[in-house]
């Protein structure tokens, strides 16, 4: 054991069995251990005495508002915080991470797996204190002035400045210089591994790589050699060992894509890494210890997936500790605008023409409902710069589809009879709210007035509809 003696845990827990049982094996293990069952006497205790990591659980007495990590963070800046509890929540999951818990654990967890957390956030330490006081000052400044919608976020490049988007880059700046598993999911073509990206670049683990590993492009019967890798001569055709994808990202993330399609046997094999970060190659006998975070991705309900049994709860509930939600791009207001514009310059920036849009163009952009999402709006930019006559792009250059969509009356409801009235009232109530919103520059004094509304009831219908006049700026 690489133990110092003076090691020491503080064990916050309610529950006097877990509470002894962890500390009587963490002190086989050679670590000092204090015990206390409520939050109010840990902090006590950690006003009075040193400890190198605090162990806590959250719903205990004098812990509802997550008071002992608060306090840990403002007074005890440099000891990591390792939370285990019974009761997860997105909600306390994105506040742990903002205040700097290095790992998020479900209970019952495996004593070795919180072997594991603990000597991973006790060798960190160090890594730790330089990271700790960047989390959550800049985090509070932001929540207490918010950015406005901007062309450009400062989260590497992430386009949007839509509510939704708004949210989503909020909890990416909180969760990314954790170790905190991440689940994103969203329709085909939404960003998800643009997200992915954005939270490696962000953390600590920065400096090395993150692999992708996508789950529909490994056959089932390869997963377990593509993943974990083989030594030469463990099957046919293993000519010389492999090191697999995981050794690959060590030290960094490992990115899975489309894990909805992952079989259930590969989804026993992959549970086992990310509990224990341990994994050994085909046809070997000799584990190998890796230091990896996950994120990943899918497009699939895995609720619905858990209910109907094609996917492990258990694997569900290790990588959502926090789940971020991306929205298509037909319920991002003018994020489409800001997306168009920001692909041509970067991608189109020179050639024959310097290109720009024409206003109809612009609006057959906002009419289409965007099926594909982002990857959908890159292909069309890309035809449409291929078959533009001149410097400005003109409906007549867009695929049918989108360049129809300027003629639908109500966009999203290709067939009123398909639909019940209070839908059709609600989509033709929503349109002219954008609309209007757009032609005063989203200004709600002077949109109100045209409808005939109280700056009051602009502001709930605005409300009730998820619409922000700030999209609408210009």
């Amino acid at each position: 054991m690489n133990v110092e003696p003076t090691q020491r845990i503080l064990i916050a827990d309610d529950e006097p069995l877990y509470r002894e049982t962890t500390a009587e094996f963490l002190r086989e293990e050679g670590y000092v251990c204090v015990c206390v069952e409520d939050a109010s006497d840990a902090i006590s205790v950690l006003n009075e005495h040193d400890f190198d990591l605090i162990l806590s659980d959250l719903n205990m007495p004098g812990n509802l508002k997550l008071e002992l990590l608060k306090e840990g963070r403002t007074k005890h800046k440099h000891v990591p915080m390792i939370v285990v509890t019974g009761a997860p929540s997105l909600p306390s999951a994105i506040e742990s991470v903002r205040l700097g818990v290095t790992d998020y654990l479900l209970k019952p967890v495996k004593l070795e797996e919180l072997l594991t957390a603990v000597q991973r956030s006790l060798s960190r330490a160090g890594q730790s204190k330089a990271i700790a006081p960047s989390v959550s000052a800049p985090t509070v400044k932001r929540a207490a002035n918010p950015k406005p919608a901007s062309t450009t976020t400062p989260t590497h490049g992430i386009i949007g400045g839509s509510p939704q988007m708004r949210e989503v880059l909020e909890i990416v700046e909180r969760v990314a210089p954790s170790d905190t598993n991440v689940l994103i999911t969203g329709e085909s073509g939404t960003g998800k591994e643009v997200i992915a990206n954005a939270i490696h670049n962000q953390s600590h683990r920065r400096e090395k790589a993150m692999q992708v590993i996508d789950c529909t492009s490994i056959p089932e019967s390869l997963f377990e050699s593509a993943l974990f890798g083989h030594i030469k001569g463990s099957f046919t055709g293993a000519v010389q060992d492999q090191a697999g994808l995981l050794r690959a990202c060590d030290g960094g993330t490992a990115f899975i894509d489309e894990l909805g399609e992952l079989p259930l046997s590969s989804q026993a094999k992959l549970l086992r890494v990310i509990q224990e970060q341990t994994f050994t190659p085909v046809g070997d006998s000799q584990s190998i210890q890796v230091d990896t975070r996950f994120v990943c991705a899918t497009n699939r309900d895995l609720q619905e997936e858990v209910k109907a049994e094609r996917f492990r709860h258990d694997l569900y509930y290790r990588l959502a500790v926090v789940h971020i939600e991306l929205p298509p791009l037909r319920e991002r207001g003018e994020d489409v605008i800001l997306l168009a514009e920001a692909f041509l310059k970067k991608h189109w920036p020179t050639g024959q023409f310097e290109h720009s849009f024409a206003k109809e163009t612009l609006d057959c952009f906002r009419r289409y409902q965007w099926p594909g999402n982002i990857r959908e709006l890159r292909n069309v930019l890309e035809r449409s710069v291929a078959l533009a006559t001149g410097p400005v792009i003109e409906p007549s250059d867009l695929p049918l589809p989108v360049r129809e969509a300027i003629n639908d009356p109500l966009p999203g409801i290709q067939d009123l009879t398909e639909v019940s009235r209070d839908e059709a009232l609600d989509t033709a109530d929503r349109t002219y709210l954008i609309k209007i919103l757009d032609k005063h520059h989203g200004v709600i004094a002077s949109a109100a007035r045209q409808a005939g509304l109280s700056r009051q009831g602009m502001n709930k219908l605005l409300k009730r509809h998820h619409i922000d006049a700030n999209d609408y700026r210009r």
